[in-house]
């Protein structure tokens, strides 16, 4: 099929309840009113910020009943409560669904989508299809988009979501207007997971600060599980800086075999250097990602002054651009463990 609808949420879209993208709203909330949106848009930023969510309340706002003064959705007409049930006719996705792995955009999907665009909209407004991510469209699936991005048909509207605008063909970029999604502050999103998972506010902070910026991500994160995490990689750290050459060895060795392991080392231990320069730098503690240790942040800040930790956190990202190289890994663990020891 070319397009599915989607799965009920809690609440109807508008785009006032899209948190962060001010700029991007906007913008789109100008373009409405002025009757002047574009045929094809194309989101790009993370995923996780909003993107879908803001291309649903798009969608809602040009079908609601009873538009509020500045043109967002009313959140509570017949068609803004379709759309938060996943029922409405006109709202419809476009995501992978072939049976390879990972699954594409296939050139049927679109097929089936363009057929549909042959028709009005079924409810009399616009007909608005998220294609998610446009990255994953094969080649073939691309070619028959284009034609109707060349030759648009009336009350109807695509949008297309993407990291960055590389991983696209250019024939498709060229025909949509581009709107830049941000990362969203780690202030905000901690708040978000305090309010939406009910989780205390240290535990917040260690997600936010992990997620760069994905509100999406973060709410997918296990808080339990990234705390065990983290509370390891702290022994490790200890266990480095308080032991001799034998305990950096059977470290890295350990780590050198588990893959997801040394990533999650690495991430860690920068963002724990990171909070140490933070503090040596007089930053105020709601930007501290590990809230929980600050008795041992505050300890570890009296041994290791600014230019100790500041090596430290350069030569954790150095193994990481090492690993990502495909540098042999215990050798490259070995030298960073080297390195945090001896700064």
């Amino acid at each position: 099929m070319a397009a599915k609808k989607v799965q009920p949420d809690q609440k109807a879209p508008a785009l006032r309840h899209i948190l962060g993208q001010e700029r991007a709203i906007n913008y789109l909330k100008t373009a409405l009113n002025a009757g002047r949106l574009a045929h094809a848009y194309l989101f790009l930023g993370p995923e996780g910020v909003g993107k879908a969510t803001t291309a649903k309340a798009l969608a809602a706002a040009l079908n609601c009943e009873a538009p509020q003064a500045d043109g967002d959705a009313c959140g509570v007409c017949p068609s803004c409560v379709r759309l938060a049930a996943g029922t409405h006719p006109d709202y419809l996705e476009i995501r992978p669904t072939s049976k390879e792995r990972p699954p594409k955009i296939v050139i049927d999907q679109v097929r089936e989508f363009r057929k549909l665009t042959a028709y009005p909209p079924a409810a009399g407004g616009w007909r608005v299809t998220l294609i998610k991510p446009a990255e994953d469209m094969k080649v073939e699936a691309v070619n028959a988009l284009l034609k109707t991005l060349e030759e648009p048909p009336p009350q109807h509207l695509l949008v297309l979501t993407a990291r960055v605008e590389d991983d696209l063909f250019p024939t498709i970029v060229s025909r949509c207007q581009k709107l830049a999604f941000a990362p969203l502050p780690a202030a905000l999103v901690a708040q978000e997971l305090v309010r939406q998972k009910g989780l205390p506010q240290p535990e917040a902070a260690l997600l936010a600060a992990l997620c760069g910026g994905s509100l999406g991500r973060a709410l997918a994160l296990d808080p339990a599980e990234l705390i065990r995490r983290r509370d390891q990689v702290l022994a490790d750290l200890q266990q480095i800086s308080g032991n001799g050459l034998s305990a950096i060895l059977d470290w890295a060795q350990r780590l050198a075999k588990n893959v997801d392991e040394a990533d999650n080392f690495l991430l860690m231990a920068q963002l724990w250097y990171r909070d140490l320069l933070l503090l040596h730098a007089g930053g105020p503690a709601a930007l501290l990602a590990h809230q929980d240790r600050m008795a041992e942040l505050t300890s570890a800040a009296r041994r290791s002054g600014p230019e100790a930790c500041f090596d430290c956190f350069a030569a954790l990202g150095a193994a990481q651009r090492h690993l990502g190289a495909n540098l042999n890994p215990e050798l490259t663990l070995d030298i960073l463990g080297l390195r945090l020891q001896q700064s």
